[in-house]
């Protein structure tokens, strides 16, 4: 069920869950953590569980006459060094035009960056060939992401390999991509910003409608209990001190905004607010069930 911000429309597709360890979630490089690590005890998840379920998702918008999908997942049929994420057969497809959106009708395409579990669904396989899924839509890239994962800039990928050239370059090749340098306008609705530190040239994208706004910020956070402790960080960052400065930066614009914070991977209720209590803040997830 969709979830109004001020005159736009978001609605969650699934793509799947997957159990992580919570012990992957430890502090940043050359930081201490200022309180407990453990997801339980910031009352995020019932104690004695070693796993939390991490929620593969992405975000549909419409606004201004416009449909937009933020991060279209993992994408099927695809050899990948995750066992959750290699040669997966799911009905991603089925749930979007569920949603009421074909891939035709979908107009703009954002990856917040450029992970194999954000712009899998970028390109489908046609025979022997990877080909954009979204006939008709734009495809945005940030710049600074997108030389980031080109192989030609050489730089380090151990994990994330050929999710350039099976799901960016068949976009560029079909001339649907638009590089952009943050902040650049979407609409009168949305604008990409740079957010990063997950990944080089990690960003988002702010929704503001009459009054209201939104953060849709990929993986800035991976779990509610990084709003409590943004020092903790899951593993496959490319500057986790950045991240972490990224993280702050954000508790205090979405405190200060009262905006919705939309991630890439938190569990139902997917979503909610931050709250400051004293000097630290607090996430408060929206009503259940809202979007389920």
């Amino acid at each position: 069920m969709p979830v109004a911000v001020g005159s736009a429309q978001v609605e969650r597709i699934e793509e799947q869950h997957i159990p992580v360890a919570f012990s992957l979630l430890a502090p940043a490089p050359g930081l201490v953590a200022d309180g407990p690590a453990d997801p339980a005890a910031a009352g995020h998840h019932p104690a004695g569980e070693a796993t939390f379920q991490f929620s593969n998702h992405s975000w549909l918008i419409r606004a201004d006459g416009l449909t937009v999908l933020v991060d279209p997942c993992n994408g099927n049929g695809r050899q990948r060094r995750v066992p959750f994420f290699n040669d997966l057969n799911l009905p991603w497809l089925d749930r979007l035009k569920a949603a009421g959106a074909a891939p035709e009708d979908v107009d703009v395409v954002f990856c917040t960056h450029l992970h194999s579990d954000h712009c899998g669904w970028n390109t489908v396989r046609a025979g022997e060939r990877w080909v954009p899924t979204f006939p008709q839509a734009r495809y945005l890239f940030a710049e600074a992401e997108y030389r980031r994962w080109d192989p030609a800039d050489q730089h380090a990928n151990q994990y994330n390999e050929s999710v350039f050239d099976e799901c960016v370059r068949p976009v560029v090749a079909a001339g649907q991509a638009r590089i952009i340098t943050p902040p650049f306008t979407v609409s009168d609705s949305l604008t990409i910003e740079t957010a990063p530190g997950h990944t080089a040239g990690h960003s988002l994208l702010r929704l503001e409608s009459r009054g209201e706004r939104a953060y849709f910020t990929g993986d800035a956070f991976h779990h509610p209990v990084q709003v409590e402790r943004p020092e903790l960080c899951l593993p496959g960052c490319d500057d986790p001190v950045q991240a972490v400065a990224t993280r702050q930066a954000l508790l205090s614009r979405l405190d200060r905004e009262r905006a919705y914070l939309f991630p890439a991977h938190f569990a139902a209720p997917h979503y909610g607010r931050v709250q400051r209590q004293d000097a630290d803040f607090t996430f408060v997830p929206a009503a259940p069930g809202a979007l389920a």
